[in-house]
């Protein structure tokens, strides 16, 4: 629905400055739709969680502010730079995995927490689970959560995938629920019997963004 609007609202700006009413170019503040999306996610998780919609927010910021012509130069220099140091900070607070080649480790539960750059994470769950996060850039992650066990459901599952995917694989009779924001991405529930919607054992949460999200049994 809010994509609709805004693709609504962008072909009532485009009709009006071709009818001469206004000067109006909306594709100036194109990049605002990431930041209106990233509050958006926000607000669907209850501002818990996913740095994802943050991260959304610092790019459509970043690109609006370069796009602009009234930022000074010296602001618009340091954007780009202040976005790599603060990416840095975040890998730095974060279970990171770059490069050359894929990591496969296995635990007896807990929480995991991921981030896949350029490289692939494997992980199996075989115990309690009490929650996930994932964040993909360029890059992929695997989980293995058949042998895991929720003592206090709903575990939380936050996803954050860009240019990339995550597949999950989870018991057949777990209930999911699924509250991704999806841009130019989505989610594929390829299990036999996705089970009724009513209690979750697991709430998937986050953001897809030119990617993907696939869960299997």
């Amino acid at each position: 629905m809010l994509i609709g609007l805004i693709v609504v609202t962008v072909g009532v700006l485009l009709l009006l400055g071709n009818l001469g009413v206004g000067d109006f170019s909306p594709w100036e503040y194109a990049p605002s739709l990431l930041i209106v999306l990233g509050l958006w996610a926000l607000v669907r998780s209850g501002f818990r969680g996913s740095i994802g919609p943050w991260i959304l927010i610092g790019l459509g910021i970043a690109i609006q502010l370069s796009v602009l012509d009234e930022v000074p130069d010296v602001v618009r220099g340091a954007i780009w730079p202040a976005l790599i140091i603060v990416a840095g900070v975040l890998l730095i607070l974060t279970r990171a995995s770059f490069g050359g080649g894929g990591s496969t480790t296995s635990r007896s539960g807990g929480g995991l927490n991921h981030v896949a750059v350029f490289n692939s994470v494997n992980d199996e769950v075989d115990g309690p689970f009490t929650g996930l996060q994932a964040t993909t850039l360029f890059g992929g992650a695997e989980y293995d959560l058949r042998r895991a066990r929720v003592e206090r459901p709903p575990a939380v599952i936050d996803v954050t995938c860009m240019f990339g995917g995550v597949e999950l694989r989870v018991p057949e009779d777990w209930t999911v629920h699924n509250d991704i924001v999806a841009l130019f991405g989505g989610v594929d529930d390829k299990r036999e019997d996705p089970g009724a919607q009513d209690e979750a054992t697991v709430s998937i949460r986050g953001t897809v963004l030119f990617g993907g999200l696939t869960i299997k049994d």
